[in-house]
């Protein structure tokens, strides 16, 4: 049968994309959406050398992608049969990040599970069914399965990989002695869940917190061996962890780029400064001096209680101070609640304390630390509000107090507040001017009540020419969809304002959104301001440098832990390349300040000499030159030597070989377009496309019947959540390509692609141009295949055969009017399919292909070659299995004028 010309490269191409990277030492990239720089392949190569049994500690700076990193090794080993059940633990904050990256980059259908999600997961299941066992990939919250009976049911299933992200939450909190009591839940459950999982991913950006027995604990979970000593005074064998730790500051990886790679250095200067804000008005003034003497009102009345009971009490002033400092809206929400409280305790007569926080709760409110999942930030914010402490005769005094406080805070109107003044007068009106390069501005803020403040105050006192730039906003109350939706319209805008809480300030990747940031309060936990920085500088940021502005209130705490955290932290990355570890298990920034020293306001000296915390073991300095040595010496910053030069070299050919995006788009909209799918363009500024599926052979269960916004720029897609990128890994492209071949293969259809006859100028005798499918084995374990197309061209005779240069050549040539008949295409057509002909050219492409096979394998295994390197066994034991023929096309000679001789 005579096939039609269009239909015959159409197939060709669906099988070559089909098989993409198929040939590649590196599986996973035929599985994901991702296209990796060189540094990103490195934690990938370094599993495949212990690929038996991966653990892995990724420790890559903030911004350098641990998370596609990860991606990469779940997909290689997915892609080798090594894994199908995978759990991933994760802050609550960044469960959706999760779900989302593995859907996307690597099509993965992952589960968030939580108290809340399971009751949706259940009722998709048999009576009496366990999620946990049941769906293949989950994602939780560490506080959420470290607690019985969650705990139980977790350790219960034989996962394949455990990913373990934010891993320094999960070591062993630092103890001084054996004896001291230290909270354990989460290591504790990490340790019993890593003991249990056969492959083990730990990801951090910050695993050595200063202490050489919290840091040694990761190491150990991973590998016991790495480790020997005591637990209080462990000793690492740096020898072998090197081989299980990944770790690469940015300095690292921007030396590497200026030495190996042929692309610019990926990553943005960072321009950052801190704004002091000075007090103009006397009414600010004076709101914060009795603000400080009612603080010392709750601290007095909390004098006569438990020594936890004190310490409550001195962290709920410092959060009205925060409070006071954020916003003047902040503080009246603050003491609106505060007041209802008094008033409701004073009409009920109850004399017992009535601390709606922990302890350790309202530290972490105060702290800028991770609450678990017990409570939202804003949950938190409104209980230390209603912290109320001491006999009924206090809180009446208290509350004369606060009376006098309300109407000072209502005199604090917009006009009068020196931050925001300082912040649209100062900044926003040049940002949005195009200064600082796009004007698009993302701005954080701890509370919620600041937000809806700035949200409403700031198109007032821009300029009027300003005044209706259009300002997002994105805060913890939002479900996943809404924030989705409004990320991705700020994403649109070319000029506006994003304000957000730190509800996106880790695992969202802003950088293709905007190249400018303010915090408009310094966060007390310097961790938390280096995650928000990371958002928009880090790799992939599009605008050269990003300006990053900290407004910090002049003769308050704020600018004392300036001095004592930020510009010391700052100096010490500069020069080692690491940020301090501010924080051991107990250590806060208060401490800090008091050991030190450090000069305080005096308007807030109440606040560091009340009700010091007993302890009786020693502190870290995070600034201490021998504790900045320690990180050093026991960190494993570099990696550089990892060669991989082959598989880059593999990965290229294979991208050649398949050609340009040219010819991938146009292979994917011929494809939608004969399987009956409507597809438009919708003339928007991004040249998007609209897909609809609903009465094609494409619908697949559980993905959307129409994809609204499409492109084939990975680069466009990556800039824009909402548009979706069709690559050769996207479901629905790969299920298209399949039915393509299906379709094109079989007799019986109109639209037969195997054989095809085509006029052109780039032959001068008729030729034949075959295309094989290719099998070779591996005997690696388990045993491989490589599938490979390989085009064969000759003569009618079977000789003359061409080169790989010359077959491109005629296979890109422009077709030419066709003047033969079918009746004498027919004949040579029968003639091409006899074995007699084709088979001696074949075999002898096949034994010269077996060959270079062998030899790009056996190269790499030189590059790679150690005892423990398991993969590599049996890697250039490569031997031939099978050949198919795919297609057949004649190509005649066509004469200048057109016309086929």
């Amino acid at each position: 049968m005579l096939g039609d010309p269009a239909s015959n490269k159409l197939l060709i191409q669906a099988y070559r994309y089909s098989m993409l990277h198929g040939a590649a030492p590196l599986l996973s990239l035929q599985r994901s959406s991702v296209i990796p720089t060189n540094y990103q392949i490195v934690p990938v190569v370094m599993a495949l050398k212990k690929s038996n049994r991966v653990r892995m500690l990724i420790a890559d700076d903030v911004g350098l992608g641990k998370t596609i990193e990860a991606g990469l090794i779940v997909s290689e080993l997915m892609a080798r049969n090594l894994v199908s059940r995978i759990l991933v633990v994760c802050p609550r904050n960044l469960r959706d990040q999760w779900r989302e990256a593995l859907e996307y980059f690597f099509h993965i259908d992952a589960k968030v599970i939580s108290s809340m999600h399971r009751r949706v997961l259940e009722r998709q299941l048999p009576p009496g069914a366990s999620p946990w066992e049941h769906y293949r990939c989950l994602v939780a919250s560490i506080d959420y399965v470290k607690k019985d009976p969650i705990r139980h049911q977790v350790l219960e299933i034989p996962w394949d990989l455990v990913i373990v992200d934010e891993a320094h939450l999960a070591a062993k909190p630092h103890q001084s002695g054996e004896n001291q009591s230290v909270s354990m839940e989460r290591y504790d459950f990490v340790r019993e869940l890593s003991a249990r999982a056969k492959h083990l991913l730990f990801l951090t950006a910050t695993p050595h917190n200063g202490y050489t027995d919290s840091y040694a604990s990761l190491l150990r979970m991973l590998d016991g061996n790495m480790v020997s000593g005591s637990f209080n005074e462990p000793r690492i064998n740096r020898e072998l962890a090197r081989e299980y730790i990944c770790q690469r500051r940015r300095k690292d990886v921007e030396d590497w780029f200026k030495e190996h790679s042929e692309e610019e250095n990926p990553f943005p200067e960072r321009m950052q400064e801190e704004v002091l804000v000075d007090l103009v008005f006397d009414e600010e003034k004076q709101i914060l001096r009795t603000l400080s003497n009612y603080g010392t009102k709750i601290l007095d009345s909390a004098e006569g209680g438990s020594y936890k009971t004190q310490i409550t009490a001195k962290w709920t002033v410092m959060h009205l101070h925060k409070r006071g400092i954020s916003s003047p809206a902040a503080l009246r929400k603050s003491l609106k609640n505060r007041r209802e409280k008094l008033l409701s305790k004073i009409k009920s007569a109850e004399s017992e304390d009535q601390a709606s926080l922990t302890f350790e709760q309202a530290k972490a409110t105060v702290l800028d630390e991770d609450l678990g999942d017990d409570e939202t930030d804003e949950e938190a914010y409104y209980k230390a509000d209603r912290n109320v402490f001491g006999s009924l005769e206090a809180n009446k005094e208290e509350l004369a107090e606060l009376e006098k406080l309300v109407p000072l805070a209502e005199k604090i109107t917009p006009a009068k507040d020196s931050k925001l003044r300082k912040l649209t007068r100062d900044f926003l009106s040049q940002a949005i001017s195009g200064y600082y390069g796009p004007a698009k501005i993302i701005i954080f803020t701890r509370y919620k009540d600041t937000l809806d403040y700035l949200e409403r105050e700031i198109p007032q006192r821009l300029p009027k020419s300003k005044s209706d730039i259009k300002i997002m906003t994105v805060y913890g109350e939002l479900n996943e969809a809404q924030r989705k939706e409004r990320l991705n319209e700020f994403q649109r805008l070319q000029i506006g304002i994003l304000i957000a809480t730190d509800c996106i300030s880790e695992g969202i990747n802003l950088q293709h959104m905007a190249n400018i940031m303010v915090h408009y309060e310094l966060p007390w936990n310097p961790n938390r301001l280096e995650q928000r920085n990371g958002r928009i500088d880090r790799y992939g940021q599009k605008v050269p440098q990003v300006h990053i502005r900290t407004l910090v209130m002049s003769d308050t705490l704020d600018a004392t832990i300036l001095k004592v955290l930020v510009e010391k932290a700052r100096r010490i990355r500069e020069e080692f390349g690491f940020s301090p570890p501010f924080f051991g298990d107990d250590a806060n920034v208060i401490d800090i300040i008091r050991e030190q020293g450090i000069e305080v306001p005096s308007v807030q000296k109440n606040l560091i000499d009340f009700g010091e915390d007993r302890r009786s073991h020693e502190q870290i300095n995070p600034f201490d030159e021998e504790t900045i040595e320690r990180i050093k010496a026991e960190s494993f910053y570099g990696q550089s030597d990892v060669d991989f030069s082959e598989v880059r070299k593999r990965m290229k050919e294979t991208e050649v070989l398949i050609g340009s995006e040219e010819d991938f788009r146009n292979l994917v909209l011929n494809a939608f377009r004969n399987l009956g799918c409507a597809v438009e363009e919708n003339h928007d500024f991004e040249n998007t496309l609209n897909i609809n599926f609903k009465d094609s052979q494409l619908v697949i269960p559980g993905q959307d019947r129409e994809i609204k916004r499409a492109t084939f720029d990975p680069k466009l897609a990556l800039q824009n959540k909402d548009i979706v990128q069709l690559n050769a890994g996207h479901p629905i492209v790969r299920r298209a390509i399949e039915l393509v071949r299906q379709f094109v293969f079989e007799g019986k259809t109109a639209g037969y692609g195997r054989t095809a006859a085509i006029s052109t100028a780039a032959v001068q005798k008729v030729t034949l141009l075959y295309h094989f499918l290719a099998r070779f084995t591996v005997d690696t374990k388990p045993a491989g295949i490589i599938e490979e197309i390989l085009p064969v061209a000759c003569d009618l005779t079977g000789s003359n055969s061409l080169d790989a240069r010359e077959i491109e050549a005629i296979w890109r040539s422009r077709p030419m009017p066709m003047r033969r008949t079918r009746e004498e295409i027919l004949p040579h057509l029968k003639k091409a399919i006899d074995p007699g002909v084709y088979l001696p050219v074949l075999q002898s492409r096949l034994e010269k292909r077996l060959e270079a096979i062998k030899q790009e394998r056996a190269e790499l295994k030189e590059k790679f070659d150690e005892s423990d390197q398991h993969w590599l066994e049996g890697l250039d034991d490569v031997s031939q299995a099978s050949t198919d023929m795919l297609s057949v096309t004649i190509y005649y000679p066509a004469v200048p004028g057109g016309a086929s001789r």
